[in-house]
């Protein structure tokens, strides 16, 4: 301790004589600053280099440094993209409302069940239809949580299979069956909330859609007339065979890829279950069924 106290009251003197000698000459305060470092490494020689006890602290400084660092560059790495990165992507959305283009290819089908006049009904199998609108989701947690809605324009098919005899004042019950298809057309308000998962890869990520659709009914439209049966047997077509409207759930999930801080694809399956009776005849019940591919592009 003694020898460690006399290498300090050395360097004392040392730092006390360079002050002067920067004060006194330039040149002689560079000899004595080059011969001050000669000491400083003569004493790390023999008593190591945490000598006077800063080696530690700048180590600690340094090792503090690198972690702030690496934490940065791994916040960093997790936010790219303004959080689509490979990363969990908890922060605010950079936009809080989305806009989008939904193009949807389906699979319609419908039930039916007749009782009275309109015995014997069933559906006449499945059909391909479409829809399109714009999408409209505003984030009101984070980019989680979004409430999604829109306006979709959406046709919808519905048809029967049905007695020969339907229609017709004679029962003749050795008459062939009859069909009907009909195009309904819709105009679609969902409103839902989309719920969204971690990623899964570089800018993409899982999502769950739920909630409910107002299906408003613009048209609906014969097909075939002269061989749809029940265009026919009410007075040659002349009454609307379906209501106004629709209540329907709506159940779907994707998955969306972003392109830029903008713009996203979305790719997801979805279905939809009417929940009221959409045939105007008090003896006829059906209800519409669709199973759809839903394309979108955000901007």
């Amino acid at each position: 301790m003694k020898k460690v106290a006399g290498f300090g009251l050395i360097l004392a003197m040392l730092a006390a004589g360079s002050g002067w000698a920067q004060s006194t000459s330039p040149a002689l305060y560079q000899m004595r600053t080059k011969e001050s470092s000669v000491t400083e490494k003569r004493f790390r020689k023999i008593l190591g280099d945490n000598y006077d006890g800063q080696d530690k602290n700048r180590r600690d400084y340094d090792d503090d440094r690198k972690r702030r660092r690496r934490k940065q560059q791994t916040t960093q790495n997790q936010t790219d993209n303004n959080g689509y990165g490979s990363g969990p992507d908890y922060a605010w959305p950079s936009h809080l409302i989305e806009m989008g283009i939904r193009f949807a290819p389906s699979l319609d089908l419908n039930t039916a069940e007749g009782t009275g006049t309109y015995r014997g009904f069933s559906n006449n199998g499945a059909g391909v239809r479409m829809s399109v609108g714009p999408t409209l989701d505003y984030f009101f947690f984070k980019d989680r949580y979004a409430f999604s809605t829109g306006l979709w324009y959406t046709i919808k098919r519905s048809g029967f299979q049905m007695p020969g005899s339907f229609g017709q004042t004679v029962w003749n019950p050795g008459a062939p069956e009859k069909e009907s298809v009909y195009n309904l057309q819709y105009l679609q308000i969902p409103a839902t909330v989309k719920l969204f998962a971690n990623n899964i890869g570089p800018n993409m990520r899982l999502y769950v859609q739920t909630g409910g659709l107002i299906s408003i009914k613009l048209a609906e439209r014969a097909l075939e007339p002269s061989r749809n049966g029940l265009y026919m047997a009410e007075s040659g077509g002349t009454r609307r065979q379906y209501g106004f409207g629709d209540i329907e759930l709506l159940l779907g999930a994707g998955v969306q890829y972003r392109i830029n801080q903008n713009n996203a694809f979305n790719v997801g399956m979805s279905y939809q279950r009417g929940l009221i009776n959409v045939a105007r005849a008090s003896e006829l019940t059906s209800k519409n069924r669709v199973v759809s591919l839903d394309l979108g592009f955000k901007f």
